[in-house]
């Protein structure tokens, strides 16, 4: 049976409720994330991509019941990704005129 493609998910402000960093604080879990991974999880590896510790991560994906749908927690780029889910990505379309047009407007969602 082949493996199913892998999906990398950033943490802070898409799974979490998130507006700034806040130290060791992780928040809680933003409305339908719960739904979000369980449904991913049926087509894809999920991998979690962050900069904080990665025991931190396990430990609140254990709180709140999400580790059963994650395959690994990571601070590394990974390999053979279909897609990024990141509050804080623009998605390059070959044009760099128009990838400097939306950096230089950028805002997250949660700071609109």
């Amino acid at each position: 049976m082949p493996l199913k493609p892998i999906i990398c998910i950033d943490f802070d402000g898409v799974l979490n409720n998130y507006n700034g960093y806040d130290g060791d604080n992780l928040g809680t879990p933003r409305p339908g994330a719960k739904e979000f991974l369980e449904k991913l999880s049926k087509k894809y590896i999920i991998i979690i991509l962050s900069a904080r510790r990665y025991s931190h991560i396990i430990r609140w994906l254990n709180e709140y019941d999400l580790w059963q749908y994650v395959a690994d927690v990571t601070s590394f780029k990974p390999k053979n990704v279909v897609c990024f889910v990141d509050d804080r990505a623009i998605k390059f379309n070959g044009d760099y005129e128009e990838a400097l047009r939306h950096i230089n407007n950028f805002k997250t969602y949660w700071e609109e």
